[in-house]
This record gives structure tokens, C-alpha cells and sequence, in this order.
């Protein structure tokens, strides 16, 4: 038995965060760690990061100013070299855990309030931070539209990366992320981008429908509980087909390959 773990979070966002947890109980669990500690080295966008992710965790013993190990580049790496997990079985394989199980979901200990003002509430969430891949919001528009489902709040636009939607329904404001919390754990439907709002609804045990465009790998589609909704744009389809055609012509016509690069220039692939 190994004496501590150490973990070093090197992306700040939620979702990255999240995507450690299952190691923290697991160390511990198989019994491979006595103590298991987050290293201050980590990045947090946000300080609530550290407060809901691990500060209410009950299997960290607490903070230490010694670098852990997190390399995310050989996690993503190690992953496509081995079908049927995801990305946080991943993660477990790079710290030496395995639990005999697959597709591991994030974990969070906050229980958040229940807002009965939202338990019939369709919630659409446009905001993200991480890369979703090439989305419009008239792709999301016509998703809800052909599936005639009434949105009731669409959560405010923060920052400069969001798929707003139509101003037809009402603003909800989540001040702080025990708020958003309380938000997705509440409502009848909660829509969002994959990006950390995903893997916060997968963390509280939520079904989501999350949102992804062309360019975003399947490693992001991480959770079971959720249902993965392409929404790209035209843009994103033309795209394809220019990378799909190009492959083609590669490999088979390298003469028209080479043409089609003269004319398309650095575009073309």
C-alpha cells in the first residue's frame, strides 16, 4: 500500500476538476492509498471550484504545496489506444486504480436545495467553456423546434462563449454555483453544451441533454446518464465534407487532391 496520493488538477475548469474525483474515493476504496491529497499547484477558474469539488469531498485529507501528477496529454493519448472507457477510466488507469468497473461518472458531495418553483421547468443553459465543437444556436433552435419542446428559462449569457437561443423565455440568474446547482437538480429537463455544466448535471446524478458541434471528440461524450445532441452548423457540415473529401482524394486521386489544394489554399486540407 502506497502511503499518499497526490492530485494535480493542470486544467481549471469544473468539469476538469470533476473528472478526478472517482480517484480520490477509489485510492482509498481498493485500498492502493492511505491519504489523498490535492496538490496547491492545481489551476481553479474559479475559487467555489476548490470549495464544492474537493473541500466537501470526504475522502481528501487536505491540501499540500507538493506538484502531483495529472497529465492530461498522455490521459487523452492513453484513451484512444483503448476502446469501451471513458475519459475518467482513463484518469484511474494513469494513477495505477482499477476498480474492475468502466465508464465511472464524476462525483460531487454538496447536496444542493430543491427550488420547487423549477420542478416542472425546462432549462436550457447556452453558456460553455471548454471546446463543444462547431455549434449554432439555430441548430439548438431548430432541435427544440422539431421536437416541439418549450423551453421556460434559458440561464443569463455569461463571459464571450455561448448558444443563446430566442427571447422568448425567461432569464434565470444563477449567482453562485450552489445556485446552479440547485437549478439543474430541480427542473424537469436541463439542455446545456458539453462542457462543465455536462459534467456537473452527470456529478449530481442528472440526465442532461448536452449539445456538441463538429470538431468535438467523442472522449467529451463521458457520461451515460446524458443524451449527446449534435447541433452543428452549416459551416461545420462544409467543413466535414471538405475533410472527408479530402481523405478521399488523398488516397485515391492525389492529382485532384493537389489541385483541389491550389484552389482552396491553406482552407483545404
Amino acid at each position: 500500500m502506497n502511503k499518499k496520493l497526490i492530485i494535480q488538477v493542470m486544467y481549471g475548469g469544473l468539469g476538469d476538476h470533476l473528472f478526478a474525483t472517482p480517484v480520490a474515493r477509489l485510492a482509498k476504496e481498493t485500498g492502493l492509498y492511505q491519504e489523498v491529497w490535492v496538490s496547491n499547484q492545481s489551476e481553479f477558474r474559479h475559487p467555489d471550484y476548490k470549495r464544492l469539488v474537493w473541500e466537501m469531498n470526504p475522502y481528501i485529507d487536505g491540501f499540500t504545496d507538493e506538484k502531483g501528477l495529472f497529465d492530461y496529454i498522455d490521459i487523452l493519448e492513453e484513451f484512444k489506444k483503448k476502446p469501451g472507457i471513458n475519459l475518467i477510466d482513463a484518469l484511474l488507469m494513469r494513477y495505477g486504480i482499477d476498480d474492475g468497473q468502466f465508464f465511472h461518472e464524476p462525483e460531487l458531495y454538496f447536496k444542493p436545495k430543491i427550488r420547487d418553483d423549477l420542478q416542472n421547468a425546462v432549462i436550457y443553459d447556452p453558456n460553455y467553456v471548454s471546446n463543444v465543437g462547431l455549434v449554432s444556436s439555430g441548430s439548438v433552435e431548430a432541435f427544440f423546434k422539431k421536437h416541439q419542446i418549450k423551453v421556460d428559462y434559458q440561464l443569463k449569457v455569461r463571459g464571450q462563449t455561448n448558444f443563446p437561443i430566442g427571447s422568448h423565455q425567461d432569464i434565470l440568474e444563477t449567482p453562485s454555483i450552489e445556485d446552479y446547482c440547485s437549478v439543474i437538480v430541480s427542473c424537469k429537463a436541463f439542455y446545456c453544451l458539453t462542457s462543465g455544466g455536462a459534467t456537473l448535471a452527470a456529478a449530481l446524478g442528472k440526465p442532461c441533454t448536452a449539445f456538441y458541434g463538429y470538431g468535438q471528440g467523442q472522449i467529451f461524450h463521458h457520461s451515460k446518464r446524458h443524451t449527446y445532441q449534435y447541433a452543428g452548423s452549416l459551416n461545420s457540415d462544409f467543413k466535414r465534407f471538405k475533410d472527408n473529401l479530402s481523405q478521399s482524394t488523398k488516397k485515391k486521386l492525389p492529382f485532384l487532391h493537389s489541385l483541389l489544394r491550389k484552389l482552396f489554399g491553406p482552407r483545404y486540407p
